[in-house]
């Protein structure tokens, strides 16, 4: 069962989160996701936003086929081939973009290490997270087909330096939705949060429409709650 809504976002906040505590930038750097429903956990936005290049290799096309219709991947390809030709010049160019193949994961898979496809990055999902097989230099395990959203002792410290906690903010317009956003790249002072804030919206059209998740220090909580009587839903982590 695939992540909606609040959850949605919040596993895609967090999957950014692992991104970025692990380096600054992954422009001309591919993600790989492999796994039921792998489309579905919100990785393709989160590489996105962080700058890189994503493949999805998910064997349901149900669930491809949905979250291309919300935006949060670019394109859908039926081979490998088609995949790494779309991605390889956003990668010689350093600029965003997913791509999901709909396909068996064992097949594919062994068609990568026959032409030497070594991603930066593996995400494994449900079955595939139980599974040896890793191509990456990098790996993360999520257990439950897309449905679990991710709190890994990694991240939690990485959040705790900057002393940042997940909020959530809601909104019943689009205008207000707008305004928020709005007011909350006035108030974060870093591009990786600015980055978030300007660009979730695009990958999870509808999802994303009623609430923000966002990472605020506590001196920011306050001020957002300035800003309306509704105050917002702080998770500690």
């Amino acid at each position: 069962m695939a992540l909606i809504g609040v959850d949605l976002q919040r596993q895609t906040l967090r999957l950014y989160g692992e991104l970025m505590a692990r380096r600054d930038s992954w422009a001309g750097q591919l993600v790989f996701a492999c796994g039921q429903a792998a489309s579905t956990t919100g990785l393709p936005a989160a590489v996105s936003i962080a700058g890189g290049t994503s493949l999805l290799l998910d064997p349901d096309p149900g669930a491809v086929k949905s979250v291309f219709r919300q935006g949060g991947v670019d394109f859908v390809v039926n081979t490998l081939d088609e995949a790494l030709r779309v991605l390889k010049n956003e990668i010689r160019k350093h600029r965003p973009l997913s791509v999901a193949l709909e396909g068996a994961v064992q097949p594919a898979i062994a068609e990568m290490r026959e032409r030497g496809v070594l991603p930066d990055f593996q995400v494994s999902v449900g079955a595939a997270a139980a599974s040896d097989v890793e191509l990456g230099a990098e790996h993360l395990r999520l257990a439950g087909e897309g449905a679990v959203v991710v709190s890994s002792a990694h991240l939690e410290a990485w959040l705790a330096d900057r002393g940042w906690y997940e909020v959530v903010l809601e909104r019943t317009t689009t205008t207000e939705m707008r305004e928020l956003d709005a007011r909350l790249l006035g108030l974060l002072p870093d591009g990786l949060r600015q980055s978030w804030v300007q660009r979730i919206g695009h990958y999870q059209r509808a999802m994303a429409r009623g609430a923000r998740v966002v990472w605020l220090t506590k001196p920011e909580c306050a001020v957002v709650e300035s800003w309306s009587a509704v105050q917002p839903e702080i998770n500690p982590g």
